[in-house]
């Protein structure tokens, strides 16, 4: 049997020593910074990276979900998702890299709107499809970030810059998906409860798998919050709750070697016979069959 792949972990590093807070390069660029193997193997990074497609089309892999790209698709990779690049066919395009706090000029809640910024970031589908006059303002955007990186000027400056460019191009892309989406203009509240849902979530899930946990600690019902987790993810709260448990599971079984039993205790769960049929419905196969299959795979 092959050996369970490992992650390469990613730090943000960008090649000068000026140490710019947001970089845009080509996918062309990009790819004559490392050898062939790097761009091959799973990474998790610190860092968001947001990718455009000028042309061609690529199959890249987040957190086990495979995305067909093409021409106008943009895709974010948030920090600690396991990514995997696809160059098994030629396409072109863009790739920005950002940490969280690129977003802030100075200390972190100082300047008005600044954490609604990230929130919104946060809230962004991992994909988006803009049309043609919005993609023009996308490439024109990150060309321009991307020459005022390499002015001569100072490095603060620069980073002002480029800080306030990010910011116009997210927030863009999140009022594109929010003006297309008549279910996200429809139901602000619901939004604002999935958002802290989401949080808790994020916080609780390996304790807690009840959505009655969620609906105390938020101080509202459980029917709200099942509102509240339809208008922002399209799912109940308990599907909720299983898809965040699932995509850890996998992660475990993918990526260390620890015995089902032990991650069955990580994620909370009694009796290992419990996760396994959790994790059958969730998957549609054991835990020992995912595991094969990504040594199989190199998935």
């Amino acid at each position: 049997m092959r050996k369970t792949p490992e992650i390469l972990r990613v730090e943000f590093k960008p090649p000068s020593e000026e140490r710019l807070e947001v970089e845009v390069m080509s996918i062309d660029e990009l790819r004559q910074r490392a050898p062939a193997d790097h761009f091959a193997s799973l990474q998790r990074a610190d860092f968001y990276r947001l990718f455009g497609v000028k042309g061609g089309h690529t199959r890249p892999m987040v957190d086990f979900s495979p995305y067909l790209l093409q021409a106008r698709d943009w895709l974010l990779v948030r920090p600690g998702q396991v990514m995997r690049y696809d160059f098994s066919r030629p396409w072109t395009g863009w790739l920005a890299v950002f940490r969280p706090d690129s977003f802030f000029g100075g200390p972190r809640g100082t300047r008005t709107g600044e954490l609604d910024l990230l929130r919104r970031v946060e809230d962004l589908a991992c994909l988006s499809s803009v049309d043609a006059a919005q993609d023009r303002w996308m490439d024109y955007s990150l060309r321009q970030m991307r020459h005022d990186g390499s002015l001569p000027v100072d490095v603060p400056v620069r980073n002002e810059m480029l800080r306030l460019q990010l910011a116009g191009t997210l927030l863009r892309l999140s009022v594109w998906q929010t003006l297309g989406s008549p279910a996200l203009r429809a139901d602000s509240g619901a939004l604002a409860h999935f958002r802290r849902f989401r949080q808790k979530l994020e916080a609780d899930f390996a304790d807690h798998h009840q959505v009655r946990h969620y609906a105390n600690a938020l101080g509202i019902s459980e029917k709200v919050l099942g509102r509240a987790c339809q208008a922002g993810a399209g799912l109940s709260a308990k599907a909720c709750i299983s898809r965040r448990l699932a995509l850890e599971a996998k992660r475990l079984l993918a990526h260390t070697v620890l015995p089902v039993q032990s991650v069955a205790h990580d994620l909370g769960f009694d009796e290992a016979t419990n996760f396994v049929k959790f994790f059958r419905k969730e998957a549609g196969m054991t835990p020992l069959a995912f595991r094969l299959a990504q040594t199989r795979t190199g998935a």
